[in-house]
């Protein structure tokens, strides 16, 4: 049977991100679905589109008192939806492993096979206490972010991130840290969708679901490793690798190697549409 691919977005994302990998997937044959995860899809207020920004910054956010179960939830309605048709192989990138972990651990006879794409995927600690590691020391995300931050996430209970407030060298720093290799114009592309807002799971509680050895531990698995990351860097990403293996050692990651930084495969899906294409077979003849 031929499987669907559910996609999931990562942080400050939506399943827009996902177009032009699903063009590239319909060409092939396949079958795709993208997640808005909660929060998403709604489009943009007119203050942050006009950049009113005493206005922006003093706005509620659509993602305030959302849990990692909301998160989980719409995975996993999604899962249960795509199932009727087939097999189902959920596809998560960077953030989006958190949800799709959890999914992982709730319902893992519905999910035939699970790709990490440079994402996250905790094990031995809470997700929160990642990025303080020295694996992750080298990221330039946080450092390119932090000037366009709007207001105080501990007070607010979210991340708001002003994405259009972004002069040239700002916006040529985040372009280092998400997608070195694109033009300017490509990058514009993929940041002008980027959501303002994201839940503050780096120190909530109700995110700490970590990758469980008899639920989760017995789905077969992929880790697309991005060679030029610069947000998620190549040391985080095998540490989740190591991480997960150690876990279940008789069912440990394939691991395949994509050129690409953290975001530059959006506009660039050809070799990541090779590799799912590869794991498609494996799906569909693991379901007969």
């Amino acid at each position: 049977m031929i499987p669907t691919f559910v996609f999931v977005h990562g942080s400050g994302s939506s399943a827009h991100a996902w177009t032009v990998t699903q063009r590239e997937m319909a060409s092939r044959g396949h079958r795709t679905l993208a997640l808005d995860l909660p929060g998403r899809g709604a489009g943009f207020t007119q203050a942050y589109y006009e950049q009113d920004l005493e206005t922006f910054a003093a706005e509620p956010s659509a993602v305030s008192g959302l849990t990692a179960d909301d998160f989980t939830g719409q995975v996993v309605d999604a899962v249960q939806l795509a199932r009727h048709h087939g097999p189902v192989v959920l596809v998560a990138h960077s953030f989006g492993g958190l949800p799709v972990t959890a999914a992982a651990n709730a319902i893992p006879e519905l999910i035939d096979h699970v790709v990490y794409i440079a994402a996250q995927c905790p094990v031995e600690r809470a997700p929160g206490e990642y990025p303080a590691l020295p694996e992750w020391s080298s990221s330039a995300l946080f450092t390119a972010t932090a000037p366009l931050m709007v207001g105080d996430p501990t007070r607010q209970g979210f991340i708001r991130v002003n994405w259009r407030g972004a002069d040239r060298v700002r916006r040529a720093a985040l372009r280092d840290a998400i997608s070195g290799e694109l033009t300017e114009e490509e990058f514009l592309q993929v940041v002008v969708t980027s959501q303002p807002d994201e839940v503050f799971w780096l120190a909530d509680p109700s995110w700490d679901h970590r990758a469980d050895k008899d639920s989760w531990g017995r789905i077969p698995r992929t880790f697309v490793r991005l060679l030029e990351d610069r947000s998620m860097p190549l040391t985080a990403q095998d540490l989740y690798i190591a991480e997960g293996d150690a876990l279940t050692p008789d069912n440990p990651y394939d691991v395949r190697d994509l050129e690409s930084s953290h975001a530059g495969f959006f506009r660039k899906p050809a070799g990541l549409a090779e590799i799912l294409d590869d794991l498609s077979v494996r799906a569909s003849a693991g379901s007969r």
